[in-house]
């Protein structure tokens, strides 16, 4: 399942939020100016209505108009501003030279009161925004009814729209850019201290500190503190384990001394010897079970070429007489985050198997393989060339749980041991075969 990291989260979230607000303020801003252009629209054509009234004169019922009128716009052919008074039901009575042969749609119109239209749409002609009045001219031959009409091309107000549209749209871009900047960078002095928390777990994990800062705000201080005492109660508890795992194999070595000591009757000293040398593999066992520390989480890494190259010196000293050739292949910085005592006892079980049953070569390989971002695994391989393991007891071997009294001799207590360790780490064992003859021990320690 894939994780993002708290700094991420918090800058989607508050990315989005931002989005949605700027995106909300500018449909906010675009309307309240497009209601904006309206009104002035509006307000510009009541305008041109009232001055058209003031030049309208009507002579024997019949609508007369200045030669000049107020507004140029009106007499240009080329204009974008129209004008017309119909007399009702749809009688053109006047219409301005802007609107050259045209005639503009017929809109209703109540008497005194001002009409606004938005958008009219009129046939092969630019929408335009329409205003109508209607009024009755009082004469001395009677009332004239008469609607005033006057229209202006919506191009204009559509430009200015799209203008401020895009201005709002770069304005609030760059607006929502700099507040994403200042965010980030809020973010980034607000998690700081979570980084730092990460980073040195991170050197702990490798081994290149011990402890966490404390000078950290008071939301981490108490975490970084807990930890501090989880680490220093774990390491405490080893110590403590080791000490009284010590004190222990002092305390049996001197009764099971003195019992090995002891006169027995011929008839059972065959079975008080076999007994004893039973109990005596037996506390052996269960110490070296007892004192694998296992896998810890923050563990320290160690150089294993001197401690394995110090077990290879061991044993080809033991083995001198039947001249076994040890070749160790490792790679340069393989490290193995655990404990010291549990590698050479790892490492010296299987290499001390390998040469009980090996014909002249005994081969360890150690190297590195990726486990996550910050640690690896260490992978240890040990192969002879002697005449293998019978198949039943290589699983036997390999079961959880089987009694040390169950295993042949040779491959007794030494691969508890190691099955103890392998488990500690919560790693994996293998056992194959080797051609054209050998066995082959394949460790991975997480």
């Amino acid at each position: 399942m894939k994780t993002y990291s708290l700094r991420r989260r918090l800058l989607i979230s508050a990315t989005l939020l931002l989005v949605v607000f700027l995106g909300v303020m500018g449909v906010g801003l675009n309307n309240a100016f497009q209601q904006s252009v309206l009104s002035n629209a509006e307000d510009a054509l009541r305008n041109q209505i009232l001055l058209l009234m003031a030049n309208v004169d009507v002579v024997d019922a019949e609508v007369v108009m200045p030669a000049v009128l107020s507004e140029p716009r009106l007499s240009q052919t080329d204009s974008s501003l129209y004008a017309q008074i119909n007399r009702p039901p749809a009688q053109v009575a006047w219409r301005s030279d802007s609107l050259l042969e045209r005639q503009l749609p017929a809109l209703s119109a109540a008497a005194g009161e001002f009409q606004f239209f938005d958008s009219v749409q009129w046939p092969g002609q630019p929408a335009v925004y329409a205003m109508t009045l209607g009024v009755v001219w009082e004469t001395g031959e009677g009332d004239v009814p008469l609607v005033v009409q006057v229209a202006e091309n919506t191009e204009a107000y559509v430009q200015r729209m799209a203008q401020y549209q895009h201005k709002v749209v770069l304005w609030l871009a760059i607006l929502g850019v700099s507040l994403i900047s200042l965010l980030l960078a809020l973010l980034s002095w607000a998690v700081n201290p979570l980084v730092r928390v990460t980073r040195q777990v991170s050197e702990i994990e490798r081994g290149q500190r011990h402890r966490f800062d404390e000078d950290y705000p008071e939301e981490v201080s108490r975490l970084t503190q807990n930890l501090n005492q989880l680490l220093n109660f774990e390491e405490q508890r080893i110590n403590r384990q080791k000490e009284v795992l010590g004190n222990l194999a002092h305390s049996l070595k001197t009764p099971v001394a003195v019992l090995r000591g002891l006169d027995y009757a011929d008839t059972t000293r065959a079975e008080a010897e076999h007994q004893l040398g039973a109990m005596q593999n037996i506390i052996d066992y269960q110490l070296q079970s007892a004192s694998a520390v296992g896998r810890r989480r923050f563990a320290k890494p160690i150089d294993v070429r001197p401690p394995t190259e110090q077990i290879i010196a061991s044993l080809q000293k033991l083995y001198d007489r039947r001249q076994l050739g040890i070749h160790l292949n490792i790679d340069e910085g393989v490290e193995f985050f655990g404990d010291q005592g549990d590698w050479m006892e790892l490492v010296g079980n299987l290499l001390d198997n390998a040469c009980k049953w090996a014909t002249g070569e005994v081969t360890i390989t150690v190297c590195n393989k990726p486990l996550n971002s910050h640690r690896s695994a260490t992978q240890i391989t040990v192969s002879d060339d002697g005449d293998g393991i019978d198949p039943q007891l290589k699983n036997t071997i390999l079961q959880r749980g089987v009694r040390l009294d169950s295993q042949t001799p040779g491959h007794g207590l030494g691969l508890h041991i190691v099955k103890g360790i392998v488990e500690a780490y919560g790693g994996d064992l293998r056992i194959d075969d080797v051609q054209p003859q050998g066995t082959r021990f394949e460790v991975v320690l997480n």
